[in-house]
């Protein structure tokens, strides 16, 4: 097992924090990149299919992608998070200097890719935050919240495997908002109690009243929360799900619609159509399809699942499907030059905030399609991008984990990943796949895992 490899290199390290910047396994990279060279792919064009990308997945190292994915792609954008200056700059390809006429390679892609690296937030991001990382020049590996709504969800399924008490609701969901702490075993104290406290905060109030509290000083009506902003706090929370209902895309959108109590409407289609998605990618008929028909699955998956009828909706319709076909307009238009897409992502995008979540959605499937589909170059191009970096690394790193496995991302940032959650959390990722392992196999009884029909009570 992953975690096991992991956890032998990690009792010959010392428990101190190793060095700040985690260098890429080179030898590694290089195969990772011969093996990538030849499956550049466009949806709508024809697609190049080498021998290697024919190789069948297992489910288990898709479910291990995707599971590792998240946290590694958090992991890579949180010390760059909103971040600017003469130190950033430094460290990131600053692309947009290349000017108005430079295209983007094959071997800029690979040169991208080969010099992707996971940070420390030293030099970078000093200050602790509510949102941020919880440790104040935290160590590479360190994540930030859109790690930290993943580890409620997996706590809840834990305890629903524990109790064998099923099917898991939005309550359930709401009890570990209100009851988080960083480690599960031990209190909560000074300066990582506040950041706790003022991290959660708005979510517990939504909690509160989801569980039945009315008192204004704890409880908040659901619909308030962040004033009703379609942001991207389920796509921070729900990804891991779909290992949970692997090759059943119906099931897995109607399961994280209905627990996600944290999104308004047209974030919850969002946030419930990825994870339909991911689970697409891991049904046994697709695992064994080369790399890029899964892309082509997943990103139809994405676009067509809708068992609740957005798309009948008179007049309306289903309004975020119109930002799958800008990501790929607008990924075309760049042609090839990084400025162009990072400019028509800032001016045509419609951002507020940067994490909307129409946003959050839209950068990394444009910066995959301009990647041609090379997951590590598109990851660093995302870092470059900037703005809510996190957000969008650890939705992209979770969509290629799932459809490349594991082995896509170098052991030495699984490794900086897996200290960071032991130490920081007293999380394992390898248990998170057991865990998910263990919920799909319950579907073959009775009652469900999940309950599939959103609670009647939210507001």
């Amino acid at each position: 097992m992953i975690g096991q490899r992991i956890r032998t290199h990690l009792d010959r390290s010392s428990s101190d924090d190793r060095q700040l910047d985690v260098r890429v396994d080179r030898v590694g990279r290089r195969a990772f990149l011969r093996s990538i060279a030849a499956s550049g792919v466009a949806l709508n064009a024809p697609v190049r299919v080498s021998g290697e990308s024919r190789q069948l997945l297992s489910r288990d190292a898709a479910i291990a992608g995707l599971v590792w994915g998240g946290p590694i792609g958090d992991a890579l954008g949180g010390p760059t998070e909103f971040q600017e200056g003469p130190q950033i700059d430094a460290v990131l390809p600053n692309l947009r200097q290349w000017g108005a006429t430079r295209r983007m390679t094959s071997d800029d892609r690979a040169r991208l890719a080969f010099t992707l690296q996971m940070r420390s937030y030293a030099g970078l991001r000093l200050e602790a935050e509510p949102y941020g990382p919880w440790k104040a020049g935290g160590p590479a590996g360190t994540v930030t919240d859109d790690t930290r709504h993943k580890i409620v969800l997996m706590r809840t399924l834990r305890e629903a495997e524990k109790t064998q008490r099923y099917p898991v609701t939005a309550a359930d969901l709401a009890r570990q908002y209100v009851q988080f702490t960083p480690h599960e075993d031990r209190p909560v104290e000074g300066i990582l109690a506040a950041l706790c406290e003022e991290g959660f905060r708005e979510y517990r109030y939504a909690a509160r009243w989801l569980l039945g509290e009315r008192n204004p000083r704890w409880a908040r009506p659901v619909a308030r929360l962040w004033s009703g902003v379609p942001n991207c706090s389920g796509q921070m929370l729900l990804l891991p799900l779909a290992a949970a209902f692997p090759g059943q895309p119906d099931a897995a959108y109607r399961a994280a619609y209905a627990l996600d109590f944290v999104d308004g409407p047209m974030a919850r289609d969002m946030a419930a159509s990825l994870v339909a998605a991911l689970s697409s990618v891991l049904a046994d008929d697709t695992l064994a399809l080369p790399t890029e028909q899964r892309w082509r699955i997943l990103l139809e998956t994405l676009r067509t699942t809708d068992p609740w009828g957005y798309a009948d909706v008179p007049f309306a319709g289903r309004p975020w499907l119109k930002w799958l076909e800008f990501a790929e307009r607008t990924a075309e238009q760049a042609d090839g030059r990084p400025g162009e897409l990072y400019m028509r992502l800032e001016r045509d995008g419609q951002p507020e905030f940067w994490w909307d979540a129409h946003f959050t959605l839209l950068v990394p499937l444009a910066m995959l399609r301009f990647c041609q589909f090379e997951p590590l170059a598109a990851l660093h191009v995302t870092l470059d991008f900037r703005h809510d970096s996190d957000s969008y690394a650890q939705v992209l790193a979770a969509l290629a984990g799932a459809v490349h496995g594991i082995d896509l991302f170098p052991s030495e940032m699984r490794l900086a990943v897996a200290q960071q959650m032991q130490n920081d959390f007293g999380e394992d990722l390898d248990q998170w796949c057991a865990v998910l392992a263990a919920a799909a196999a319950h579907h073959t009884t009775a009652p469900p895992l999940i309950e599939l029909t959103p609670s009647s009570n939210e507001d």
